[in-house]
């Protein structure tokens, strides 16, 4: 029975001898905590593109439920189509804001990788960078994508209460 080669490898990078980091104790003492650092501000950043998301989309809501509320006529609601458009325009710059801060910290931890230790590098090869960029502009999109849908939402919306 042969092995395929991905097996073998993954074996041979096991039975290697793990090399520990060559830093000093304190500067790498300073790399762990740069690395807790942009693995926290990676969290906060996600969190916010989310939040930004929704916020934009309770927005919208609140828009249509304003508009609606109070009979608004044609000339109110085209103020409340134009302040939709600002909103999520404002919206898409945040996420792709966001998504420039992302890919500085991630570059930040990609130049940490070289000083920690083998294994610490082995981990982070688990997944891809590609794998990684793939999933986070595919989300990126979903998120821009949410947000225009729901601008769309609102300008069907507001055109049924002030034809």
């Amino acid at each position: 029975m042969a092995k395929n080669a991905k097996t073998t490898e993954t074996e041979d990078a096991r039975d290697a001898p793990m090399t520990p980091s060559s830093l000093d104790q304190h500067t790498h003492a300073e790399m762990q905590m740069l690395y807790r650092e942009s693995t926290e501000t990676l969290r906060f950043v996600k969190t916010h593109q989310w939040k930004t998301v929704g916020a934009t989309l309770m927005v919208f809501l609140a828009l249509v439920f304003v508009a609606k509320f109070i009979n608004a006529g044609p000339g109110l609601t085209r103020q409340f189509m134009g302040i939709t458009i600002v909103t999520c325009c404002a919206a898409i710059f945040m996420l792709v804001l966001y998504q420039f801060w992302t890919h500085n910290e991630q570059a930040k931890i990609n130049h940490m990788q070289p000083h920690m230790s083998s294994l610490f590098a082995e981990v982070r090869a688990l997944k891809s960078k590609r794998e990684g960029n793939i999933h986070r502009y595919l989300l990126l999109s979903f998120m821009i994508i949410a947000v225009i849908l729901g601008a769309l939402v609102v300008h069907l919306a507001l055109t049924k209460i002030a034809p």
